[in-house]
């Protein structure tokens, strides 16, 4: 009994840690209203499926990039925007 307890502990606090949140805004464009931005939401874990997401962007500038992750890995986020004068 002692060890479920323990165990059921252990998990509790390993799930239940806190979050790292941590972001970098740079400066925008100088066009203001006639830039274009946009933003993408990913899973940091997969590779494959960032470099996908991210790729459609080669060519614009980062102007935001935020990270969300706990100290256990089990869930890990990013956000990032990207701007480039409109067309």
């Amino acid at each position: 009994m002692k060890q479920v307890v323990t165990l059921g502990m252990v998990v509790l606090l390993t799930g239940c840690a806190a979050a790292n949140i941590s972001s970098q805004v740079r400066e925008s464009g100088s066009e203001g209203s006639s830039m274009m931005t946009r933003c993408v939401e990913f899973s940091t874990g997969n590779e494959s499926t960032t470099n996908s997401k991210l790729q459609k962007y080669d060519g614009w500038k980062m102007v935001y990039v935020s990270e969300y992750t706990t100290p256990n890995k089990v869930n890990s986020a990013a956000v990032m925007c990207f701007e480039k004068p409109a067309s």
